[in-house]
This record gives C-alpha cells, sequence and structure tokens, in this order.
C-alpha cells in the first residue's frame, strides 16, 4: 500500500466517524426536545452535556488521526471546554479509529 491508500483510509474513517457524530447528536437534540415539551429542565441539562461531550471527543479524535497518519499534515488538537451544565455526559461517545498505517515512512506535505 501507499501513502494515498493511508491518507484515503483516514478520510474514510473521518467520514465514517462524522456520519457516527451526527447521528448521536441528533439523538440528543430529539431528547432535548422531548424534554423542552415536558419541562424536564434536567434532561434538557444532560442533553446539552451529552452534546458536548460527543462533539468534544470527535474532535479531538479527528486531530488524534491526523498526528496517527505520517503522511497527513498533523492538526493540533483542539481546546477542550467543560459545558455549563451540572451534568457529566452519560452518553455512548462515538469514535473515530485510525486505520492501520501502510507507509509509516511518508512525511507530511509542506505548507
Amino acid at each position: 500500500m501507499s501513502q494515498a491508500q493511508d491518507l484515503n483510509n483516514a478520510v474514510i474513517a473521518l467520514t465514517s466517524g462524522f456520519a457516527a457524530l451526527d447521528t448521536a447528536v441528533q439523538a440528543q437534540l430529539a431528547a432535548a426536545a422531548a424534554a423542552n415539551q415536558s419541562g424536564d429542565t434536567a434532561l434538557i441539562s444532560q442533553s446539552i452535556a451529552n452534546i458536548g461531550g460527543i462533539t468534544s471527543k470527535m474532535a479531538a479524535d479527528a486531530a488524534a488521526l491526523t498526528a496517527a497518519v505520517p503522511g497527513a499534515t498533523t492538526v493540533a488538537p483542539p481546546a477542550t471546554t467543560t459545558p455549563v451544565v451540572d451534568a457529566q455526559p452519560d452518553a455512548d461517545l462515538p469514535s473515530i479509529d485510525a486505520p492501520t498505517i501502510t507507509a509509516p515512512d511518508a512525511t507530511p506535505p509542506t505548507a
């Protein structure tokens, strides 16, 4: 395999990871909307905390993925933020898993 295949596999991992991100966030938005209808502020806070946890983890995973692929441009990890709610995330947090690297001696493109 080649550097091009490694980069292609990384893009596939990002694509499937962000599809999982969208699915997870949509589920939390639906839960928040239902909680809003019933006036359950605790569940709304929980949904907000879950969305924050989901998006923060996926951003960190995407940065880690580019660092794991030698032929990719390394992206600095994002700053982490803490939700401004009392709840801690309790949702299943999706992840972006780095694919197997086949060109370990590849070098990132220069800016």
